[in-house]
């Protein structure tokens, strides 16, 4: 088959193209894949199921990638007009949102997508989705550091202009994935790029977004449902972390204004969000807060067990002092707790909505796991992002036993690789089997969810290659870390051929008696490295040697537990930790 957005010749020249040598055309596919699956190559004896989804994983984000030529960008205001163009983008290229209904260029998608694809080393086609949602927000909404939310190969823009309410949160994420990228790349040219536009996402929130002047933004998120107020806590949460993302990139261009600026707003949100979010009757965070252009309503916190509650202690936020979630550690530990039971998980990961008390006789009174009477009921539906979301969160405060991080993971495996589950072998769908949401091979086709959706990845990649095998760079300045902690019940966690910048690092952590091992091997990296290992619960350390020397070691408290940090010394460097 072969077709053309320029005419019948055109749809004929590329027959003839694809007939000429289609053995060829294999061969260069072929090969394409492998190199792909050389990438961040993971060896997981202690769960060979989470092994080949990270291998499938990697070839889903490949296939999701899209290019079109000449997008002509005009605000189709949710289909209802079709005025004139107001510019156009020569060629944009970006990671598919979900097939086969979805394959646009989504920001929300993307931004949660791209933590997979650096996990897996895919940092060219993040770098290009990112670019195209700036240059389509830009022309869309003439500069004003607004992201456009959805546009199609056409350029057809559906919601995000400047006229349309659009999602805050992907606005103030923008910067975090640009820092992501900069930080797995050390490409200061690619943030020199994008720094304006990242500057501009946070001042037009600032600008637009804020009425009552709380600093709580105001607008739509990730959570379309009734009920809500104005401001969400997903779009408060990733604007700390895009505050403090964005004073990081400031800090590397010596824009001391900008660095001042973000720091000062970050400072005033972490020190208010514990007070105003945590809902202590429901153990939880707060899905959203009340109107604030009502005064009688006073920022009333409103609890609708919704899945996000999970981005407190999903998202992390990069201060002068080191990386850490949102969340304390002491509601953080409550409320993935809360989360784990069947008031929210299920079979395959985390509901979209748990289930409680409540008001309407179409939600599931029989559960209670708190006190607190929702006006919304349930919804038990089984999103491979929820599940990424309650994965990744369970990772960065070292919870990765069999009932807790791993739950999660298997959940999005198994939709993607089980026989007795999987809608296309291989490929992660949007939706799991849940009870609200049959399996799509029982529903009518107008009415299916997605047969494979990208973000889907980010609860398997970035567990695997950030959290379990520790692999943490900081290229923009010059460092990097690898820590691995090893998941509950596993003897031992192995990568190899994870990309950092120009270079790559292997590593392999294992436990063995009373010896913790971590092994490192950094090849054209040309950072400063240091090698650790997170340690196990309650253990305590008799002695450290790298590479069978006697070495001095530093002890770090994290969320994810305590580390052991030493300096590597050359290209290779085997730490052991002897515990008590």
């Amino acid at each position: 088959m072969a077709g053309s957005d320029q005419g019948s010749k055109a749809a004929e020249g590329e027959y003839r193209k694809a007939l000429s040598n289609p053995d060829m055309l294999l061969r260069a596919k072929a090969a394409a894949r492998a190199q792909i699956d050389a990438q961040s190559a993971v060896d997981l004896p202690g769960d060979r199921l989470l092994q080949q989804s990270v291998e499938w994983s990697k070839q889903n984000l490949a296939d999701s990638v899209q290019q079109a030529n000449n997008l002509q960008i005009r605000d189709v205001n949710e289909g209802k007009d079709y005025p004139a163009p107001l510019g156009s983008v020569p060629t944009a290229r970006w990671f598919g949102a979900g097939f086969p209904d979805y394959p646009w260029l989504f920001a929300t998608d993307g931004e949660y997508t791209a933590f997979a694809a650096v996990a897996a080393g895919q940092f060219d086609t993040v770098k290009e989705h990112l670019e195209a949602l700036r240059d389509v927000s830009d022309i869309l909404n003439n500069r004003s550091g607004k992201v456009a939310h959805e546009v199609t190969p056409t350029g057809d823009v559906y919601f995000g202009s400047n006229q349309s309410a659009g999602n805050t949160d992907e606005t103030v994420k923008f910067p975090s994935t640009v820092a992501l990228l900069w930080r797995w790349t050390g490409d200061n040219k690619f943030r020199d790029e994008m720094y304006d536009f990242s500057v501009r996402n946070l001042q037009y929130v600032y600008k637009n977004l804020d009425k009552d002047g709380d600093g709580w933004p105001e607008g739509l998120a990730n959570v379309e449902r009734a009920g809500m107020g104005v401001e969400k806590l997903d779009s408060t949460v990733y604007l700390a972390r895009g505050l403090r993302d964005l004073a990081d990139l400031a800090a590397s261009k010596h824009d001391t204004k900008t660095e001042q600026w973000a720091t000062a707003k970050a400072n005033d949100l972490e020190s208010r969000f514990e007070a105003q979010w945590w809902v202590p009757k429901a153990m939880g965070y707060a899905d959203s807060i009340d109107d604030p252009a009502n005064p009688a309503n006073d920022n009333t916190p409103i609890f609708q067990r919704h899945w996000i509650g999970v981005t407190p202690m999903e998202a992390e936020l990069t201060r002068p002092n080191g990386t850490s979630p949102l969340a304390s550690a002491e509601h953080a530990n409550v409320a993935l707790d809360q989360r784990e039971t069947p008031c929210y998980t299920g079979e395959f990961g985390l509901f979209h909505t748990g289930t409680g008390p409540t008001s309407d006789p179409k939600g599931n009174p029989g559960a209670s796991c708190d006190g607190i009477v929702s006006q919304v009921p349930s919804e038990r539906s089984i999103f491979g992002l929820n599940t990424s979301i309650m994965a990744v969160a369970e990772g960065n405060f070292g919870r990765l036993g069999t009932k807790q991080q791993q739950v999660y993971t298997t959940g999005n495996a198994r939709i993607q690789l089980d026989p007795k589950v999987w809608e296309t072998p291989g490929a992660m769908p949007e939706i799991a089997p849940s009870p609200d949401s049959p399996a799509n091979i029982g529903r009518a086709f107008y009415d299916r969810s997605m047969a494979l959706q990208a973000w889907g990845t980010y609860g398997i990649l970035w567990p695997v290659v950030h959290q379990q095998l520790g692999v943490d760079p900081d290229l923009g300045h010059g460092r990097i870390s690898v820590v691995p902690q090893l998941p509950q019940g596993q003897p031992k966690v192995a990568g190899s051929n994870i990309r950092v910048g120009s270079g790559s690092v292997d590593v392999s952590a294992s436990l063995a008696g009373k010896a913790l091992t971590t092994d490192v091997t950094a090849k054209g990296v040309g950072a400063a490295l240091t090698a650790g290992a997170v340690l196990p619960s309650g253990a305590k350390v008799r002695g450290v040697t790298v590479n069978g020397h006697a070495a001095a070691y530093q002890l770090v408290t994290t969320s994810r537990g305590t580390e052991v940090h030493v300096p590597a010394r050359g290209a290779h460097t085997t730490l052991v930790i002897t515990l008590q």
